[in-house]
């Protein structure tokens, strides 16, 4: 203690005093506590039981619940009573996420590849989290880097693991960690993946490996969706490259370049030309490209097909216009919005967030039907482009998650109900599918 600036300044002597009673008697009250008292934060063995108990019991329940399981941000909710079952269940929010009845179990489709899960959120098994796979289109075959070559297997679910494996190449210089990610376009028979600067052409019959040029741009839209096509250009003129016998073939009938693509399935791809203003369809089974419309003003972009392929959406600075590939005909849908989504063949929810409350909130418009409000505020649209929207066409409803509240409805927007208030806003809504439907 420095008796000398006590001395100088007596207001600190008043302090000092106070500061030593006041420890004294601290430690005073310290040695006579007992030392059996249990910290009031401890909880009885008996009260954690019942707890136990329920989260049982809410795991039994769930196999008789799918079909109305799904997953509101990271939680799982039951969409038919709006009982949030658990918090944070399988511990993040995946890309998809299936119910296996065989198993009673949970395949999860995640960036590094599948992770299988009890329904009780417990992580069970995980294929390719150091290596990551790439499937086919029906998940029934998988390839795979061993040792710096590929290697192709057999997918048994059921068992969740690979069978009959066989080796593809003799090459020893493939990067394991990458090759998902950088495998361009697969068949039955081959494959195209980047390796350094190069973009290598595999023959997965023979092994024979040949350096080879691919369309590049915007490859995920011009992609074929099982993988094996994919538009591209050549001095102005649209071709298309087939990963099967590594060549390229010119597309006739196309007026000027293609400035976007949409595929409808795996033989049928839409694009816009024309400077913009055509949308002609491509038939990979014929060759042929056919004109389906001309839009009612220029577009630059095409998103996603309805369910049944009838209808896709192409965009503009103008705003939406909508293109019937059947009836061969375009029209204007009107005022833009954050999001558009397809619940049904040919009704699309849409998003708007904006001041104006004659137009802010959730939307449904029927083909050739005025638009109508389903409510006042809107759904949430992430910064991803996700959006808290989800049709569960197994039990005929659309869930949908505002700021506040989680509401489902009838695809037609009748029967709306609110089924939960939320936490915190969500962005995005993912139903648990059940495997193999």
């Amino acid at each position: 203690m420095n008796w000398l600036l006590i001395k100088k300044f007596p207001k600190f002597a008043i302090a000092a005093a106070v500061l030593i009673v006041g420890n004294g008697l601290f430690f005073l009250w310290l040695l006579s506590r007992s030392p059996e008292t249990p910290p009031a934060s401890v909880q009885p063995v008996a009260a954690v039981e019942p707890q136990k108990q329920i989260i049982e019991e809410k795991v039994a329940s769930l196999p008789a619940k799918m079909g109305w399981l799904a997953m509101v941000g990271s939680d799982l909710y039951d969409v038919s009573t709006g009982e949030r079952i658990f918090q944070n269940w399988i511990g993040g929010i995946p890309q998809k996420l299936f119910y296996q009845q065989e198993t009673n179990k949970l395949m999860v489709q995640v960036e590094r590849g599948v992770i299988r899960y009890g329904i009780d959120g417990k992580k069970d098994a995980a294929m390719g989290e150091t290596s990551p796979p790439a499937f086919s289109q029906d998940g029934k075959k998988a390839m795979f880097i061993r040792d710096g070559d590929i290697w192709l297997a057999d997918v048994d679910w059921k068992a969740f693991a690979f069978i009959n494996e066989r080796q593809a190449t003799k090459f020893g210089e493939f990067h394991a960690g990458f090759f998902a990610a950088n495998l361009q376009l697969h068949s039955e028979n081959a494959l195209a993946v980047r390796h350094n600067n190069d973009f290598l052409h595999v023959d997965l019959r023979t092994g024979e490996i040949k350096k080879v040029k691919i369309p590049q741009m915007h490859l995920m839209k011009r992609r074929s969706p099982d993988g094996r096509l994919v538009f591209g250009e050549d001095r102005g003129k649209l071709i298309l490259f087939d990963v099967e016998g590594a060549s390229a073939s010119a597309i006739s009938g196309v007026q000027q370049r293609a400035v976007d693509f949409q595929w409808i399935d795996n033989d049928t791809c839409a694009f816009i030309h024309g400077g913009g203003s055509i949308v002609s369809v491509y038939d990979r089974q014929s060759g042929s490209v056919k004109q389906a419309a001309t839009l009612p003003f220029n577009c630059n972009k095409m998103a996603g097909p309805s369910p049944d392929g009838r209808y896709v959406l192409c965009a503009g600075n103008r705003g939406i216009a909508v293109v019937d590939l059947e009836g061969k005909k375009a029209s204007d849908f009107g005022m833009p919005a954050q999001h558009f989504g397809w619940v049904s063949n040919n009704t699309l929810i849409y998003s708007r967030d904006m001041p104006d409350t004659a137009t802010r909130g959730t939307w449904l418009q029927t083909i050739g039907e005025p638009e109508r409000q389903v409510m006042g505020d809107p759904y949430m649209v992430g910064s991803d482009g996700g959006a808290a929207v989800a049709p569960m066409p197994e039990v005929g409803l659309v869930v949908f998650g505002t700021r506040e509240a989680l509401f489902r409805m009838k695809p037609d927007g009748s029967a709306l109900q609110e089924l939960a208030k939320l936490r915190r806003p969500v962005g995005r809504i993912q139903p648990v599918e059940i495997w193999g439907e």
